[in-house]
């Protein structure tokens, strides 16, 4: 079992503050043998983070173990900048980044958008020249409707063809297009945030790792995450190809009005996570921090963290 820790700055007073506090408690959390960091891309309150990838980066300095997921929404995101940005990310520290893409309806945005989004960035990823030709996504942006669905790539030319980089091109925009840089790891994790079951089949049959956000009752995140393991298993996918994230808030006492917080002591939380692990091959406990003095990370550490191993 891993354990990571996200923020949720929209709920910060201080944007300084918060970042400081967030890059603080990661860099403590990677001392006492924590496994990630986890922002979310933010824009309703005054510290929002609207560019986590940058935080990320700031990070990937205090530590070189932890890994750096970025969760990031499709409304405002052109997928050329986005593949750039965790190839960039993931480079800058040694192929520890990864990428979220938050849900379709916590966005407002069709659910076509984010699959295809995903899908494009994977491409960019391993591609050396390609082209993509979606619903909601073209590239290069002159990509015609009788190009075939999703990526395609170039015929091969032969050798009197010969080769020139596509620098040397000239004026033309050509049909297929390379996007670098190209991350250290050739393929750097990628999850969505399961939230409609347009959404769950797609990943479940794609490959595509889970990710249940914080605000989810653990009921109902438990129901999604069994939905997607029956779905995945049905289509033939490998479960060791995908990592199953359950982000929830931790308390010191379980607050009864409160159903999406694992709460009590070191032994309840280990006997509820590893309920968890059996129901639905939970294999990331991501811990959502909301606020100073929001739980000791040393106690976690030294009481819960080793029986999550043993």
């Amino acid at each position: 079992m891993r354990v990571g820790l996200s923020w949720d700055f929209d709920a910060a007073a201080s944007g300084v503050s918060s970042f400081g506090l967030a890059l603080g408690e990661a860099a403590t959390a990677a001392r006492l043998g924590y496994d990630s960091a986890w922002v979310r891309e933010s824009r309703m309150g005054p510290a929002s983070c609207p560019h986590p990838t940058l935080l990320l980066t700031a990070l990937s300095r205090k530590d070189a173990t932890v890994q750096l997921r970025s969760i990031r929404e499709v409304v405002r995101a052109n997928p050329v900048r986005l593949a750039e940005e965790i190839a960039v990310l993931d480079q800058f520290s040694r192929g520890r980044a990864g990428l979220v893409l938050a849900s379709a309806g916590r966005q407002g945005r069709p659910p076509g958008q984010v699959h295809e989004t995903a899908d494009f960035v994977r491409s960019a990823w391993v591609e050396d020249e390609f082209r993509y030709r979606g619903n909601h996504v073209r590239f290069p942006a002159h990509t015609g409707d009788d190009a075939p669905s999703g990526t395609s790539t170039p015929e091969a030319r032969g050798s009197a063809g010969g080769y020139a980089p596509q620098w040397e091109w000239g004026p033309a925009m050509p049909d297929y297009l390379t996007i670098t840089p190209k991350p250290h790891n050739p393929r750097p994790p990628v999850y969505a945030e399961i939230d409609d079951d347009e959404t769950l089949e797609w990943a479940a049959t794609s490959g595509v790792s889970p990710f249940i956000a914080a605000d989810v009752p653990t009921d109902e995140a438990v129901d999604r995450l069994v939905r997607y393991r029956k779905v995945a298993d049905s289509a033939g996918r490998s479960r060791v190809e995908v990592e199953v994230v359950l982000e929830r808030a931790i308390v010191a006492e379980a607050d009864p009005g409160d159903d999406s917080a694992l709460g009590g002591d070191a032994t309840g939380i280990v006997a509820t996570v590893r309920d968890l692990h059996a129901e639905t091959g939970l294999g990331h406990l991501v811990w959502q921090r909301r606020g100073p003095g929001d739980g000791d990370l040393f106690r976690f550490a030294v009481d819960v963290y080793p029986l999550l191993q043993g």
